[in-house]
């Protein structure tokens, strides 16, 4: 299906409803990928079915099969208007109590939008976020992103986007200049509901011990943080991708 945005982009959704439940979880993925790469989300909005909760997988701008160009259209101003999109829709299906679910780079848009949204989101799931874009790509700290973001400035002036990934997602200006003045970590500190961040310790792409000491030093009561040991960026491989899904379809079935 496809849901339309305020400012004119057509984003691929997928909406997995549960008939006459007012529960909901909303996935956001990471970047370069789409609605449909992130194991751990698309395998847990089947069992949350099961367990009364409607779900929304949704390609971001730029991503997938949903309009616009990556290096001038995917920004973060534009992931928060997607999400608010997301929820939007759900609403009109009767969805009142919510679940976030956001991955690597949709964690640190999942983190932005809970801020701006404290009385929306009941449950809010974090999975290797990027909640430092200082950290993670403007002076970036891992082999992956060191390899990738050490001279943005460079191919920025000389091609005009900076290639990510083995599909090399060309990511614009704008993104880079949005990334000095949005702080998830900031947004995620006035959120005090149900909080539950997973980290692999083998991530190359985001640091485990600088998502560790983020949510070490966040005041939230309700936070955990699931240490996992040996995954890489994604819970890609089993047993991790197995352990997850089952963290995340039990997390938002106890807290919604």
């Amino acid at each position: 299906m496809k849901i339309k945005t305020t400012d004119g982009f057509v984003l691929d959704a997928t909406f997995n409803e549960v008939p006459g439940s007012n529960k909901g979880v909303i996935f956001a993925h990471g970047i370069t990928v789409d609605k449909d790469d992130e194991g751990i989300f698309v395998r847990a909005s089947t069992e949350l079915q099961k367990h009364g909760i409607s779900t929304l997988l949704f390609s971001f701008r730029g991503h997938g099969n949903s309009s616009g160009e990556s290096t001038k259209d995917f920004t973060i101003s534009g992931q928060l208007i997607d999400l608010q999109s997301a929820f939007d829709f759900m609403e009109s299906k009767g969805v009142t109590i919510f679940g976030l679910g956001g991955a690597s780079f949709g964690g640190g848009a999942s983190a932005l939008y809970t801020g701006a949204h404290l009385d929306s989101i009941k449950a809010l799931l974090l999975a290797n976020p990027a909640l430092n874009y200082e950290q993670a790509f403007l002076k970036p700290t891992t082999s992956w992103s060191k390899k990738h973001f050490s001279n943005n400035e460079e191919l920025l002036t000389k091609q005009g986007f900076v290639p990510i990934g083995s599909r090399a997602f060309k990511a614009g200006p704008k993104l880079f200049d949005e990334m000095r003045q949005f702080k998830p970590y900031e947004s995620l500190e006035q959120y005090k509901g149900p909080l539950l961040v997973v980290q692999g310790t083998e991530d190359s792409k985001i640091a485990y011990q600088d998502v560790e000491s983020t949510i070490t030093e966040l005041s939230n009561p309700n936070k955990q943080l699931e240490i996992i040991q040996g995954s890489e960026h994604g819970f890609h491989d089993e047993p991790y991708e197995t352990q997850v899904t089952d963290m995340v379809v039990n997390f938002f079935k106890d807290n919604l």
